[in-house]
């Protein structure tokens, strides 16, 4: 019986963890205070938004994620990127050392954050974040292939 309490009150303690891992790769997830992943529905329409290239108009929306989840990686990440879309790369880098600030191996903003510097004429940033992301994606990923591709040609992406 006590066995049976231990291995009880240990997956307890151990289920959030488990909710958090198995939606920790969802972009459009944050966590709540007590430690539950829900949906932003606020960031899904963001990136719906962002898929359709209306850019300007996600950022609103971008920003209420925030304002409620401020520890969104994601959406930095995405306001970063929109912001490099539409030419203001002071404004994402700002995104995107606030995404990496918050979780220094986020994918997509390591190889956006590559993808800027190449653009702003910075190759060897670019360059310590493929090492980074190397590290990260060890298996490899596609924002790895994309970061390598921009390092050697000297073309950043249009992602």
């Amino acid at each position: 019986m006590v066995k049976m309490k231990k291995i009880l009150k240990t997956s307890l303690l151990l289920a959030p963890l488990a909710l958090f891992v198995s939606t920790a790769h969802n972009a459009d997830a944050a966590m709540t205070s007590s430690g539950v992943m829900i949906v932003v529905p606020e960031y899904v329409k963001a990136e719906e938004i962002v898929k359709k290239g209306d850019f300007a108009n996600s950022i609103d929306l971008l920003k209420e994620t925030l304002r409620q989840y401020p520890g969104h990686a994601s959406a930095y990440n995405l306001l970063g990127y929109v912001h490099r879309r539409l030419g203001k790369f002071d404004e994402a880098e700002k995104y995107y050392n606030s995404a990496l600030t918050i979780n220094p191996n986020h994918i997509g903003t390591l190889s956006y954050m590559g993808q800027l510097f190449i653009q702003t004429g910075r190759p060897e940033k670019a360059k310590a974040l493929l090492e980074h992301l190397a590290n990260v994606c060890q298996d490899g990923c596609e924002e790895l292939d994309q970061l390598q591709k921009a390092v050697t040609t000297g073309v950043a992406g249009n992602y």
